[in-house]
């Protein structure tokens, strides 16, 4: 039985679809498909999420060696921790966490506006999707479907129709400071009717104002302005999932 064969069988095992793994982790549809097909061959790091995920042996799932259990499973079902904004983290036996944070999917773009004019909203009624991080990060996340083709440009750098990011909120406190914008180029913007994903190339400190840049070249797509007094919420992108098949 081959690496496709095993991960099939834990697939039916436990009732999981390529969608799901895809909503649960970072591994895509289109990569899952093709593991089951003798397409490609995975690479360690999405063995270690997967052998995470089913909770097996690395060894076993990559070769078919050894023990199928797993020694010293961490139980995935507590939360290791939940932040105060009420981020939740799962310890993974790699060293790593899933980290579960509230998703706003495009069908939900209008309600979470609606929301985000009360300061009291956190995201509690929202759905909820999972990253598979390095560390623990104690901050205000959200993950949101991008919606749109302003951001893609054919090139790696892309954010498409449909692909999921993880994106840390940045406290107003701090929007009048100089924004991170090397470090981080992305960002999600809330507005009082819409939710865009940008590149921040410019800030002004006199006017509070910031320049939006979308990847895709086409004219409709050109460089705009942004008053930060009209902007609800500014998250940098930390992490995108794929929604390539």
């Amino acid at each position: 039985m081959g690496f496709s064969e095993r991960l099939r069988s834990l697939l039916e095992k436990d009732n999981v679809t390529a969608y799901r793994i895809w909503k649960d982790t970072a591994i895509t549809k289109g990569t899952i498909a093709n593991y089951l097909e003798g397409k490609t061959k995975p690479n360690k790091s999405n063995v270690g999420i997967l052998a995470s995920y089913f909770q097996v042996s690395e060894e076993w799932l990559m070769s078919g060696e050894g023990s199928m259990n797993k020694v010293g499973v961490i139980d995935d079902h507590s939360p290791h921790l939940i932040t105060k904004s009420g981020v939740k983290y799962y310890e993974l036996p790699n060293g790593k966490y899933r980290m579960r944070v509230p998703f706003v999917p495009i069908k939900a773009y209008a309600k979470y506006v609606d929301d985000c004019r009360d300061a009291e909203f956190v995201g509690g009624e929202l759905e909820e999707f999972d990253f598979i991080v390095d560390q623990i990060g104690h901050g205000r996340y959200f993950a949101f479907e991008i919606k749109g083709d302003s951001m893609d440009d054919d090139s790696k750098r892309s954010l498409s129709n449909g692909d999921i990011v993880l994106a840390r909120e940045l406290n107003k406190s701090h929007w009048k400071d100089k924004l991170h914008v090397d470090d981080f180029p992305n960002w999600i913007i809330v507005l009082d009717t819409t939710i865009l994903c940008k590149q921040i190339t410019n800030q002004n400190m006199e006017s509070c104002e910031i320049t939006c840049h979308s990847l895709n070249p086409s004219p409709e797509y050109s460089d705009f302005n942004l008053k930060l007094n009209d902007v609800r919420q500014l998250c940098n992108i930390v992490q995108r999932v794929s929604s390539t098949f």
